[in-house]
Protein backbone atom coordinates (compact mmCIF):
# COMPACT_ATOMS: atom_id res chain seq x y z
CA UNK A 1 0.00 0.00 0.00
CA UNK A 2 1.85 3.42 -0.71
CA UNK A 3 2.50 6.04 1.93
CA UNK A 4 0.46 9.33 1.89
CA UNK A 5 2.44 12.50 2.19
CA UNK A 6 1.41 15.84 2.73
CA UNK A 7 3.54 18.55 0.99
CA UNK A 8 3.48 21.86 2.83
CA UNK A 9 6.38 24.38 1.22
CA UNK A 10 10.31 24.22 -0.19
CA UNK A 11 10.81 23.88 3.34
CA UNK A 12 9.32 20.21 3.28
CA UNK A 13 11.05 18.11 5.51
CA UNK A 14 13.03 15.30 3.65
CA UNK A 15 11.37 11.97 4.27
CA UNK A 16 12.17 10.44 0.94
CA UNK A 17 15.68 8.62 1.39
CA UNK A 18 13.48 5.20 1.06
CA UNK A 19 12.75 4.42 -2.35
CA UNK A 20 8.81 3.61 -2.01
CA UNK A 21 5.90 4.46 -4.24
CA UNK A 22 4.13 7.43 -2.70
CA UNK A 23 0.72 9.63 -3.18
CA UNK A 24 1.50 13.20 -2.78
CA UNK A 25 -1.38 15.81 -1.34
CA UNK A 26 -0.84 19.14 -2.02
CA UNK A 27 -1.20 21.84 1.10
CA UNK A 28 -3.19 25.10 0.02
CA UNK A 29 0.06 26.53 -0.23
CA UNK A 30 0.31 25.41 -3.46
CA UNK A 31 -2.84 25.95 -4.96
CA UNK A 32 -6.03 28.48 -5.07
CA UNK A 33 -9.36 27.12 -4.46
CA UNK A 34 -12.42 28.41 -5.63
CA UNK A 35 -16.08 27.53 -6.16
CA UNK A 36 -17.98 28.74 -9.28
CA UNK A 37 -21.59 28.65 -10.62
CA UNK A 38 -20.69 27.85 -14.35
CA UNK A 39 -23.81 26.96 -16.58
CA UNK A 40 -22.03 24.85 -18.76
CA UNK A 41 -21.48 20.87 -18.44
CA UNK A 42 -18.76 19.81 -21.10
CA UNK A 43 -15.45 19.22 -20.27
CA UNK A 44 -13.58 20.43 -22.97
CA UNK A 45 -15.90 23.56 -22.73
CA UNK A 46 -15.19 23.90 -18.56
CA UNK A 47 -11.47 23.79 -19.08
CA UNK A 48 -11.23 27.13 -21.80
CA UNK A 49 -14.08 29.15 -19.68
CA UNK A 50 -12.52 28.31 -15.97
CA UNK A 51 -9.35 30.28 -16.47
CA UNK A 52 -11.01 33.53 -17.35
CA UNK A 53 -13.05 33.12 -13.54
CA UNK A 54 -9.59 32.86 -11.95
CA UNK A 55 -8.45 36.29 -13.98
CA UNK A 56 -10.66 38.31 -11.55
CA UNK A 57 -8.01 37.05 -8.83
CA UNK A 58 -5.09 37.02 -9.75
CA UNK A 59 -2.92 36.94 -12.62
CA UNK A 60 -3.33 33.31 -14.25
CA UNK A 61 -0.12 33.32 -16.60
CA UNK A 62 1.87 29.92 -15.74
CA UNK A 63 -0.97 28.31 -13.95
CA UNK A 64 -2.68 25.14 -14.92
CA UNK A 65 -6.30 24.33 -14.01
CA UNK A 66 -8.40 21.15 -12.67
CA UNK A 67 -11.81 21.24 -11.68
CA UNK A 68 -14.33 18.80 -9.86
CA UNK A 69 -18.38 18.64 -10.56
CA UNK A 70 -19.88 19.01 -7.34
CA UNK A 71 -23.42 19.14 -9.01
CA UNK A 72 -24.74 20.31 -12.04
CA UNK A 73 -23.31 23.24 -13.32
CA UNK A 74 -21.71 23.72 -9.64
CA UNK A 75 -17.81 22.91 -9.84
CA UNK A 76 -14.81 23.29 -7.32
CA UNK A 77 -11.91 24.51 -9.26
CA UNK A 78 -8.19 24.65 -8.82
CA UNK A 79 -5.19 26.98 -9.97
CA UNK A 80 -1.53 26.02 -9.31
CA UNK A 81 1.80 26.25 -10.78
CA UNK A 82 3.44 22.89 -11.85
CA UNK A 83 6.91 24.55 -12.24
CA UNK A 84 6.80 25.31 -8.46
CA UNK A 85 5.30 22.06 -7.43
CA UNK A 86 7.94 20.58 -9.41
CA UNK A 87 10.45 22.60 -8.09
CA UNK A 88 9.69 21.35 -4.34
CA UNK A 89 9.72 17.66 -5.68
CA UNK A 90 13.40 18.40 -6.82
CA UNK A 91 14.78 20.05 -3.56
CA UNK A 92 13.39 17.08 -1.14
CA UNK A 93 14.80 14.55 -3.58
CA UNK A 94 11.11 12.95 -4.45
CA UNK A 95 11.84 11.22 -7.85
CA UNK A 96 8.71 11.09 -10.08
CA UNK A 97 8.92 7.79 -10.82
CA UNK A 98 7.63 7.12 -7.15
CA UNK A 99 4.56 9.35 -7.30
CA UNK A 100 1.74 7.42 -7.97
CA UNK A 101 -0.77 10.23 -7.70
CA UNK A 102 -1.32 13.75 -6.43
CA UNK A 103 -4.14 15.18 -4.53
CA UNK A 104 -5.42 18.62 -3.44
CA UNK A 105 -5.91 18.46 0.57
CA UNK A 106 -9.06 20.53 -0.30
CA UNK A 107 -10.56 17.37 -1.61
CA UNK A 108 -9.41 14.91 0.39
CA UNK A 109 -10.57 15.38 3.77
CA UNK A 110 -13.93 16.66 5.45
CA UNK A 111 -12.63 19.63 7.32
CA UNK A 112 -15.27 21.80 9.57
CA UNK A 113 -15.65 25.15 9.47
CA UNK A 114 -13.74 27.26 11.67
CA UNK A 115 -12.16 24.46 13.51
CA UNK A 116 -8.14 24.61 13.49
CA UNK A 117 -6.11 21.40 11.97
CA UNK A 118 -2.45 20.83 12.64
CA UNK A 119 0.24 18.83 10.39
CA UNK A 120 3.91 18.97 11.53
CA UNK A 121 3.44 22.36 13.91
CA UNK A 122 1.55 23.74 10.74
CA UNK A 123 -2.02 25.21 11.26
CA UNK A 124 -4.85 25.04 9.25
CA UNK A 125 -8.52 26.45 9.45
CA UNK A 126 -11.28 25.89 7.09
CA UNK A 127 -13.35 29.08 6.58
CA UNK A 128 -16.04 29.17 4.38
CA UNK A 129 -15.38 26.07 3.06
CA UNK A 130 -12.16 26.39 2.18
CA UNK A 131 -9.02 25.50 3.39
CA UNK A 132 -6.33 28.21 4.20
CA UNK A 133 -3.02 27.86 6.50
CA UNK A 134 -2.85 30.31 9.33
CA UNK A 135 -0.26 32.35 10.45
CA UNK A 136 2.29 31.53 12.17
CA UNK A 137 2.71 34.35 14.70
CA UNK A 138 -0.72 33.24 15.77
CA UNK A 139 -0.97 32.03 19.32
CA UNK A 140 -3.42 29.67 19.36
CA UNK A 141 -4.85 28.51 22.97
CA UNK A 142 -7.55 26.10 21.76
CA UNK A 143 -6.58 22.66 20.97
CA UNK A 144 -6.04 21.20 17.26
CA UNK A 145 -7.55 18.27 15.16
CA UNK A 146 -4.33 16.35 14.28
CA UNK A 147 -4.66 15.21 10.65
CA UNK A 148 -3.35 11.79 9.82
CA UNK A 149 -2.26 11.50 6.30
CA UNK A 150 -2.61 7.03 6.66
CA UNK A 151 -6.62 7.66 7.73
CA UNK A 152 -7.34 8.97 4.23
CA UNK A 153 -9.37 7.23 1.79
CA UNK A 154 -8.37 9.19 -1.18
CA UNK A 155 -10.56 10.03 -4.36
CA UNK A 156 -10.63 9.80 -7.85
CA UNK A 157 -9.07 13.00 -8.71
CA UNK A 158 -5.96 13.96 -9.02
CA UNK A 159 -3.53 15.75 -11.25
CA UNK A 160 -0.98 14.70 -13.76
CA UNK A 161 2.25 16.62 -13.85
CA UNK A 162 3.31 17.58 -17.74
CA UNK A 163 6.76 15.85 -17.73
CA UNK A 164 8.87 12.86 -19.33
CA UNK A 165 7.06 9.86 -17.85
CA UNK A 166 8.86 7.45 -16.04
CA UNK A 167 7.46 4.39 -18.21
CA UNK A 168 9.50 6.12 -21.60
CA UNK A 169 12.69 5.01 -22.29
CA UNK A 170 14.89 7.02 -24.83
CA UNK A 171 13.77 4.68 -27.78
CA UNK A 172 10.32 4.93 -27.38
CA UNK A 173 11.13 8.79 -26.54
CA UNK A 174 12.47 9.15 -30.21
CA UNK A 175 9.64 7.09 -31.85
CA UNK A 176 6.62 9.13 -29.64
CA UNK A 177 8.53 12.43 -30.73
CA UNK A 178 8.51 11.57 -34.42
CA UNK A 179 4.78 10.39 -33.80
CA UNK A 180 3.90 13.91 -32.33
CA UNK A 181 5.90 16.00 -35.26
CA UNK A 182 3.39 14.26 -38.09
CA UNK A 183 0.44 14.67 -36.35
CA UNK A 184 1.42 18.07 -35.56
CA UNK A 185 2.10 18.33 -39.16
CA UNK A 186 -1.28 16.78 -39.70
CA UNK A 187 -3.14 19.09 -37.71
CA UNK A 188 -1.08 22.43 -39.25
CA UNK A 189 -2.96 21.66 -42.63
CA UNK A 190 -6.26 20.68 -41.12
CA UNK A 191 -6.03 23.69 -39.04
CA UNK A 192 -5.20 26.06 -42.22
CA UNK A 193 -7.96 24.40 -44.15
CA UNK A 194 -10.97 24.74 -41.05
CA UNK A 195 -10.07 27.38 -39.04
CA UNK A 196 -8.34 27.64 -35.67
CA UNK A 197 -9.57 25.46 -32.73
CA UNK A 198 -8.96 28.38 -30.60
CA UNK A 199 -11.53 31.01 -32.46
CA UNK A 200 -13.99 28.26 -32.71
CA UNK A 201 -13.58 27.69 -29.02
CA UNK A 202 -14.02 31.25 -28.40
CA UNK A 203 -16.97 31.85 -30.83
CA UNK A 204 -18.90 28.75 -28.60
CA UNK A 205 -17.72 30.58 -24.87
CA UNK A 206 -18.98 33.92 -26.10
CA UNK A 207 -22.31 32.16 -27.50
CA UNK A 208 -22.65 30.47 -24.13
CA UNK A 209 -21.91 33.59 -22.08
CA UNK A 210 -25.17 35.35 -24.70
CA UNK A 211 -27.49 32.11 -23.89
CA UNK A 212 -27.24 32.14 -20.37
CA UNK A 213 -26.92 35.75 -19.65
CA UNK A 214 -23.50 35.39 -17.77
CA UNK A 215 -21.48 38.29 -17.56
CA UNK A 216 -17.73 38.71 -19.14
CA UNK A 217 -16.13 38.56 -15.62
CA UNK A 218 -16.95 38.25 -12.03
CA UNK A 219 -16.37 41.74 -11.71
CA UNK A 220 -19.14 43.02 -14.14
CA UNK A 221 -21.40 40.07 -11.70
CA UNK A 222 -20.15 41.46 -8.75
CA UNK A 223 -21.33 45.23 -10.36
CA UNK A 224 -24.69 44.01 -11.51
CA UNK A 225 -25.39 42.95 -7.70
CA UNK A 226 -24.23 45.83 -6.37
CA UNK A 227 -26.77 47.96 -8.53
CA UNK A 228 -29.62 46.03 -7.81
CA UNK A 229 -28.83 46.63 -4.22
CA UNK A 230 -28.80 50.16 -4.11
CA UNK A 231 -32.02 49.95 -6.08
CA UNK A 232 -33.51 47.24 -3.39
CA UNK A 233 -32.36 49.58 -0.77
CA UNK A 234 -34.04 52.91 -2.32
CA UNK A 235 -37.08 51.46 -2.61
CA UNK A 236 -37.18 50.35 0.93
CA UNK A 237 -36.22 54.34 2.21
CA UNK A 238 -39.13 54.99 0.21
CA UNK A 239 -41.52 52.62 1.68
CA UNK A 240 -40.42 53.33 5.21
CA UNK A 241 -41.02 57.27 4.78
CA UNK A 242 -44.61 56.57 2.68
CA UNK A 243 -45.65 54.36 6.01
CA UNK A 244 -44.50 57.40 8.03
CA UNK A 245 -46.28 60.32 6.17
CA UNK A 246 -49.63 58.19 6.28
CA UNK A 247 -49.32 57.18 9.94
CA UNK A 248 -49.26 61.14 10.34
CA UNK A 249 -52.59 61.08 7.80
CA UNK A 250 -54.34 58.57 9.49
CA UNK A 251 -54.09 60.32 13.02
CA UNK A 252 -54.68 63.72 11.87
CA UNK A 253 -57.21 63.00 9.37
CA UNK A 254 -55.56 65.24 6.74
CA UNK A 255 -55.99 64.39 2.86
CA UNK A 256 -53.19 63.60 1.16
CA UNK A 257 -53.97 64.19 -2.87
CA UNK A 258 -50.97 62.52 -4.72
CA UNK A 259 -47.15 61.30 -3.98
CA UNK A 260 -44.16 61.36 -5.98
CA UNK A 261 -40.58 59.39 -5.78
CA UNK A 262 -37.87 60.52 -7.81
CA UNK A 263 -34.19 60.58 -7.25
CA UNK A 264 -34.33 59.94 -3.02
CA UNK A 265 -36.68 62.51 -3.45
CA UNK A 266 -40.76 62.26 -2.05
CA UNK A 267 -42.79 65.24 -3.40
CA UNK A 268 -45.92 65.51 -1.37
CA UNK A 269 -49.46 67.24 -2.12
CA UNK A 270 -51.62 67.67 0.75
CA UNK A 271 -53.81 69.23 2.26
CA UNK A 272 -53.26 72.47 3.74
CA UNK A 273 -55.12 71.75 6.66
CA UNK A 274 -52.28 72.18 9.46
CA UNK A 275 -49.29 73.41 7.49
CA UNK A 276 -46.92 73.71 10.73
CA UNK A 277 -47.99 70.11 12.51
CA UNK A 278 -47.52 68.65 9.42
CA UNK A 279 -43.84 70.03 8.47
CA UNK A 280 -42.72 69.52 12.51
CA UNK A 281 -44.00 65.71 12.03
CA UNK A 282 -41.90 65.11 8.67
CA UNK A 283 -38.69 67.16 10.16
CA UNK A 284 -38.55 64.69 13.06
CA UNK A 285 -37.28 61.96 10.67
CA UNK A 286 -36.37 63.64 7.39
CA UNK A 287 -35.22 66.63 6.07
CA UNK A 288 -37.61 68.92 4.00
CA UNK A 289 -36.31 70.32 0.98
CA UNK A 290 -39.01 72.88 -0.19
CA UNK A 291 -42.52 73.76 1.38
CA UNK A 292 -45.37 75.94 -0.36
CA UNK A 293 -48.71 75.98 0.20
CA UNK A 294 -51.68 77.88 -2.24
CA UNK A 295 -55.29 77.27 -1.73
CA UNK A 296 -56.05 74.21 -0.19
CA UNK A 297 -52.74 72.26 -1.32
CA UNK A 298 -49.87 72.23 0.48
CA UNK A 299 -46.80 70.93 -1.58
CA UNK A 300 -43.50 69.62 0.62
CA UNK A 301 -40.60 68.27 -1.51
CA UNK A 302 -38.80 65.38 1.31
CA UNK A 303 -34.71 64.11 1.27
CA UNK A 304 -34.84 60.45 1.77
Amino acid sequence: MSRNVLIQNKNSINLFDVKEEVNIILCPTLYSVRFFDIPIESNSELKLVIPNFFEDFFDIEGYSFYHIKLEKYKYMCFAYKQDEILEILDKINLELKYIKKIYFLQNEINFENNIIYNYKEIKYICSDNIIVPMPKNININSNCTEINTEEFSLSKYNIFLNKSSKYIDNTTAYILSFIFIMFSLFNFYKINANGTEVSIYEQKINSLKQKYNVPSSMIQTKSIINEYKDIENSYIEFLNAFEYILKYRESSNTLLKSIEYKNNRIILNMNNKNKVNIERHIQKKYKILNSRAFNDNLLIEIKI
